[in-house]
């Protein structure tokens, strides 16, 4: 399967809302396939169909490559149906290469949205997955892991990225 260019945070996409998805066929699958094998290329975790230039509803996720075994998720227009108290820990993004910062994010969320064949998913989750899920819906509304940071936080996150773009450049 061919690996998708992930777009990084300067790209205008990310901070645009993606559309939902109406039409669930060969091509979404395709697309997240290609997203999948993008995001074990790049060791991430999990990757939303805007870091890679499509402006869809979808992000896939797979928090079972820490214990080495491969459990990719797909979900399709997801939204968070409950959450409760937050709790800060450290985030790093594949948009955002190589910075991390301390994030507060609901312990435990409870996700619906869909899958490929367009039946109804539920998920429970707490800890690092449901940070996961709500690190990834983020994406899909436009929204970067540094915008839950203050704004002087995130101004020496942004100006460290553009240095290292700089430096890549050079």
């Amino acid at each position: 399967m061919p690996f998708l260019k992930i777009v990084n945070c300067m790209d205008p996409i990310l901070r645009k809302k993606c559309l939902k998805v109406d039409n669930i066929d060969e091509t979404l699958a395709q697309l997240a396939d290609n997203m999948i094998d993008t995001m074990y290329a790049a060791s991430g975790l999990g990757l939303a169909a805007n870091q890679v230039g499509v402006s869809s509803d979808l992000f896939v996720i797979d928090v079972g490559v820490q214990k080495e075994k491969r459990e990719p998720v797909i979900i399709i227009n997801p939204v968070i149906t409950a959450s409760d108290e937050l709790v800060m820990a450290e985030e790093g993004c594949l948009s955002i290469p190589d910075l991390f910062a301390e994030v507060n994010r609901s312990h435990h969320v409870e996700v619906k949205g869909y899958d490929l064949k367009g039946n109804e998913l539920r998920y429970e989750a707490e800890g690092f997955l449901a940070r996961a899920f709500q690190h990834e819906m983020d994406h899909l509304k436009g929204i970067l892991f540094w915008d839950n940071l203050s704004k002087v936080k995130r101004s020496i996150m942004q100006r460290k990225f553009k240095k290292k773009l700089k430096e890549v450049i050079a």
